[in-house]
């Protein structure tokens, strides 16, 4: 791995900097992946390739920066076309009252159904762990009233054999009593 360069930054990195940015966004892609890969071809941190960019770079390429983006937007509604993909209906979503920014932003139903493979598999993965936890508290807990089981036991045990005694030590006092009040009294 090529180590980080950290000195000034010269016009020809600039301009290569440049070039990945507008064409990342050209593209359709985002400025972070652009500071990733111009990262990479610079031997560059990509948080120094955004710093550079936001800092010095981008005002120098302000129109390049806009076209880039009027391209992005062009492809980004050709795609849509060729995807078949159609704006809502305006009519449609005053009625459900959903905001006319939000209307427009549709998502294809294959991205649907990943998401919705992906928060199923998350659900069961969260509900297999919470099971698993759940079942080493019951085993712990069982654990745990088995011994207190067998405690409880022995303290009746304990309790039936002094209440013996006592019962016992009862009769022997009831004699000792009786037997005093048959001596006579002098």
């Amino acid at each position: 791995m090529p180590s980080i360069r950290q000195d000034a930054w010269t016009h020809a990195e600039d301009v290569t900097l440049a070039d990945t940015i507008l064409r990342h966004i050209r593209g359709g892609s985002t400025q972070l992946a652009g500071f990733a890969e111009a990262g990479g071809l610079l031997s560059r941190t990509p948080a120094a390739c955004g710093f550079r960019w936001n800092s010095a770079v981008r005002k120098t390429y302000e129109k390049e920066l806009k076209e880039a983006k009027v391209i992005r937007k062009e492809n980004k509604r050709e795609k849509k076309k060729a995807i078949g993909q159609r704006e809502p209906d305006k009519e449609f979503t005053q009625k459900l009252n959903v905001p006319e920014s939000r209307s427009k932003s549709t998502i294809a139903e294959p991205i649907i159904d990943q998401m919705i493979l992906f928060l199923n598999q998350l659900k069961s993965r969260s509900e297999s762990q919470e099971t698993r936890q759940i079942n080493e508290q019951l085993k712990s807990l069982r654990i745990e009233n088995k011994l207190l089981d067998e405690a409880y036991q022995k303290l009746q045990k304990d309790y039936d054999g002094v209440k013996r005694n006592y019962e016992s030590l009862l009769d022997v006092l009831k004699v000792v009593d009786q037997a005093r009040k048959d001596i006579p009294h002098v």
